[in-house]
């Protein structure tokens, strides 16, 4: 039943992002041009369905359209996905956390903290184990991965959107028409701002989206973490991680 509404709950976060994405591009470059975008949408629907004309429709239509109609084609196509990629990303977050809190599911720290210690080990030990820990994280991106930066950070406000929809808003209706407008605020945002780079990134683009990561990410999870490593250290062995301890 979990595994059933958590689907629905993506579908219809896919829905509500394609809305918007629609609504702004229509405000945008018109009527006429999102009906082109549903009709390549939906010849290539019929081609994956294995239609026998599907794909010779898609190919004809494609070749059929005004050279200044496919850059914007590209993008509209672009934003969608990567919209649809944010409602899928959330919903496998959403079930991870729902698998978290199924005792015997997935181990915890504070387990595996107490099987060491029912073990027999020196608390101190463990304590200075864990003190001179070295966990370094290494950044990568493939330059046709880079996002720009704003991107980045307005999807990040877009995923907490979805996050807030889920949350009980039948007795606050008017909290969920207002989270429900900043959506439409944001992907308007995200589409009018050009994600298409005009030359190859830079070793310094890429070190860019690095920084965008351990800002919108990284400063908030890795002191989160400390804290809950501190706090369990302090319930299963009496004492706390040192203030000059870097295991990350």
């Amino acid at each position: 039943e979990g595994n059933v509404s958590l689907h629905h709950s993506l579908r219809e976060h896919v829905r509500l992002l394609g809305d918007n994405l629609g609504r702004a591009i229509s405000n945008d470059l018109g009527e006429e041009f999102v009906d082109r975008i549903e009709k390549i949408r939906s010849y290539a629907k019929r081609d994956r369905q294995d239609h026998p004309e599907g794909r010779e429709k898609l190919i004809e239509y494609l070749r059929s359209l005004p050279e200044p109609l496919l850059f914007p084609i590209a993008r509209a196509f672009n934003q969608f996905l990567n919209l649809s990629n944010i409602a899928e990303q959330h919903h496998r977050a959403r079930f991870r956390r729902i698998e978290d809190y199924r005792p015997g599911t997935r181990p915890r720290l504070i387990d595996v903290l107490n099987r060491i210690r029912e073990a027999g080990h020196n608390p101190r030990k463990v304590l200075d184990t864990l003190a001179t820990m070295r966990i370094e994280l290494v950044l990568t991106a493939h330059p046709t991965e880079v996002i720009r930066r704003t991107l980045i950070q307005t999807y990040d406000m877009i995923d907490d959107c979805l996050g807030q929809l889920e949350t009980n808003n039948e007795n606050h209706p008017e909290r969920a028409e207002r989270i429900r407008r900043r959506l439409e605020e944001l992907i308007n945002q995200a589409w009018h701002t050009n994600e298409f780079r005009r030359e190859r990134p830079t070793p310094v683009d890429e070190a860019r989206w690095g920084f965008a990561v351990i800002e919108s990410s990284l400063w908030q999870a890795v002191p989160d973490f400390y804290r809950d490593l501190d706090h369990l250290l302090l319930e299963s062995t009496g004492e706390r991680l040192p203030l000059d301890a870097t295991p990350i």
